[in-house]
């Protein structure tokens, strides 16, 4: 009679998926949307894909590797869809409108993930390439012809108008009746004319 073969933690048993690094980021992405970053374990991660903890690290390094895959997946999401809306747009007015438009709703839909956009890039070098990319979007949409001085300041107060609009509407800190729709109109507004500056 044959030997039965027992099959060794992390390695899939006939019919089911084979386990690699992608699929393990994929189901840690999905985790991480419904539950967040500060409740997000290792130990969840490996229940859900039917595998010991320990084998996690035949496909990740540890929790940072995650994050930091976490990161690059939503920079490379939100250089997408910001091209996406603003490449087809013949109008200044229209290309900010749309960048800003989809800015936004990115931080909306992605909740989780969208604090990781806002971290600098500068110093990971697979990483900055992504963060380049949005920077260039941006300056093509606003008309910023060099990353000179008074284009950094512009961006910085750019990214400090539209991260503290996104974190106050995500904290509830828009109480009043007034409509927010109608306040971000106005910051669209305000940059399509450029009065801000």
């Amino acid at each position: 009679m044959a030997k039965k073969i027992k099959h060794k933690p992390g390695r899939p048993k006939k019919g089911v998926t084979q386990i690699t690094r992608e699929f393990v980021l994929d189901k840690a992405w999905d985790l991480i949307s419904e539950v967040g970053f500060r409740e997000f374990r290792l130990t969840s991660l490996s229940e859900s894909l039917g595998i010991r903890t320990p084998s996690l690290y035949n496909h990740i390094q540890d929790l940072e590797d995650i994050r930091r895959e976490m990161k690059r997946r939503s920079l490379q999401m939100l250089g997408d869809r910001l091209t996406l809306k603003t490449k087809n747009q013949n109008h200044s007015s229209d290309r900010v409108f749309e960048f800003l438009i989809a800015y936004r709703s990115f931080a909306k839909a992605y909740p989780q993930f969208y604090p990781l956009t806002v971290e600098s890039a500068e110093s990971d070098p697979e990483l900055k390439p992504l963060g380049d990319r949005i920077l260039a979007i941006c300056m093509e949409v606003f008309r910023l012809q060099t990353l000179d001085e008074t284009s950094v300041h512009r961006i910085r107060i750019l990214r400090s108008l539209l991260h503290g609009f996104i974190v106050l509407e995500e904290a509830g800190g828009f109480g009043r009746k007034e409509s927010v729709e109608e306040s971000f109109k106005k910051i669209t507004e305000s940059l399509e004319s450029g009065r801000l500056w």
